[in-house]
């Protein structure tokens, strides 16, 4: 009898010892999220391009690939990266977001939307079969 209530109050010890240990983490977790603080929100710059167009995004931090993001139609936009400029050439219809760090270290989204100048003309679905010429 004595020893099931020594082994009970051993285990109860260690229940209470890992429920502090993971309470302790919990707070350390959390502080650390809150020291934090909240994160800024970025500055987001609107940008139209008709079709052939193109559109140069100046003052990049070299070496800082940017973030693509297709929203619509992924063959849409050419990308092409150069030293301190990322340059948009507009294909089709489209849009996209890029998100770019630039030479100050400011995080700013592009949303780029390309448009074409007309719609398409027509579908390739023949409208009927074609007769068979014998």
């Amino acid at each position: 009898m004595i020893i099931e209530e020594a082994n009970t109050k051993a285990s109860t010890r260690r229940l209470i010892a890992s429920a502090l240990v993971l309470l302790a983490l919990i707070a350390s977790n959390g502080s650390s999220a809150l020291a934090a603080g909240p994160k800024a929100k970025q500055r987001t710059i609107p940008v139209t391009i008709n079709k052939g167009q193109n559109y140069t995004i100046s003052d990049v931090k070299e070496g800082a690939a940017p973030g693509l993001k297709v929203v619509n139609n992924p063959n849409a936009l050419v990308v092409q990266n150069a030293p301190g400029r990322i340059e948009l050439v507009g294909a089709d219809a489209s849009s996209w977001k890029i998100n770019v760090t630039l030479a100050t270290g400011e995080e700013v989204t592009y949303v780029v939307t390309v448009k074409a100048d007309a719609p398409p003309q027509g579908s390739l679905v023949p409208d009927a079969v074609p007769t068979v010429i014998p």
